[in-house]
């Protein structure tokens, strides 16, 4: 299949010319024939444009254009009549886009929501658990207890920052759970160290102590930056209001909790995980293979229903209708007709 990928000039070195050539390489890759155009050379068998504001030309294929950001009235009639009269399908990143459009009265089948890709670029910063507690050969700090802990789970979303001696013969334990370590020993200095300390506290996203021993200092300290606790219930821990935001005191209370923390987060992660460029081509590719033999893939939006309520109804409504009546907003949708396009350049200049 060659695919024409067509970018206008006005358009390139921005998001969507990384579009156009996520999927100029994605298609390559899957075996397929595409090039980034600024317009179609009449040798394709699939126009894809990445903007709609280009796209009222017919093509002389069946052809698709890239739906985004339609906060005005003037957007939606324009993507509403080229969809009538010069593109086959538009590709909306959201199925709240599609469904929007459908209620203004684009037909079902001249629409389709893919969900963008993103580059998976950004790595997820590790949850950050600090201790300043300096362990005893007696082991009355109970660290213990939180080496059985991270023995029973895998700790990889977490990193350990801990102020205190005594801590070399544990750390290995910890790391090998998968938990990144970063270690500050006594320095010899009381004063240096602690001024570390009230530093890194407020890094912190929880604090823990595992001491039974009525309480720790370093527990008053991350109150008083605002991090959230895992401490004993035990001490003048109690006689703090909100002082514990977790309480714990064997390892399966501290497994629980350490679930409990990186379950939201992992599930971020999930939630974006399965949006790759790949996945992306593909179910474009799916499409215009439909529309090359006259058919159309099912997309859902009849039986649709997003759940909004009225007030985001509303105030949906409201916006749309309030940002149509900007000069800005109907001189820029004049300068995407055809014929007034040359003024476009100026329009894009203009800040009101």
């Amino acid at each position: 299949m060659r695919v024409e990928l067509i970018l206008n000039r006005a358009n390139e070195a921005w998001i969507l010319q990384k579009f156009a050539e996520r999927l100029q390489e994605e298609l390559t890759g899957l075996g397929h024939d595409a090039a980034i155009v600024s317009q179609e050379t009449g040798t394709q068998d699939i126009s894809h444009h990445l903007s709609w504001a280009f796209a009222h030309v017919k093509s002389s294929s069946p052809s698709t254009m890239f739906v985004t950001h339609l906060d005005d009235m003037h957007k939606i009639r324009q993507v509403k009549t080229i969809l009538a009269e010069a593109v086959s399908v538009g590709v909306c990143m959201s199925r709240d886009t599609a469904l929007e459009l459908a209620e203004a009265g684009v037909p079902d089948q001249s629409l389709i929501a893919i969900n963008p890709a993103h580059d998976h670029a950004v790595s997820p910063r590790r949850i950050i658990l600090g201790l300043t507690t300096r362990l005893y050969s007696d082991g009355r700090k109970r660290e213990a207890v939180l080496v059985e802990a991270c023995g029973k789970m895998d700790m990889s979303g977490f990193e350990f920052r801990i102020h205190g001696d005594g801590w070399q013969d544990t750390i290995p334990a910890l790391k090998a759970s998968g938990a990144e370590v970063t270690y500050h020993p006594d320095s010899g200095d009381f004063a240096g160290d602690y001024q570390r300390i009230i530093t890194d506290i407020p890094q912190f996203d929880y604090y823990i102590y595992l001491g039974i021993d009525e309480g720790s200092m370093g527990t008053l300290d991350a109150l008083a930056a605002g991090v959230a606790t895992i401490v004993t219930p035990q001490g003048f821990h109690l006689d703090v209001a909100d002082g514990i935001t977790y309480p714990v005191v064997t390892a399966d209370d501290l497994v629980a909790v350490f679930q409990k923390i990186a379950a939201p987060r992992q599930a971020r992660i999930d939630g974006v995980a399965r949006l790759t460029w790949r996945r992306y081509t593909e179910e474009h590719v799916a499409l215009w293979e439909n529309l090359i033999a006259g058919t159309r893939l099912a997309n859902g939006l009849a039986d649709l229903d997003l759940g909004h309520g009225a007030e985001l109804i509303t105030l949906r409504q409201e916006t749309i209708a309030q940002n149509g009546r900007s000069v800005r907003r109907i001189l820029s949708t004049l300068s995407r007709t055809p014929a007034l396009r040359p003024l476009r350049g100026l329009v894009d200049k203009w800040r009101l």
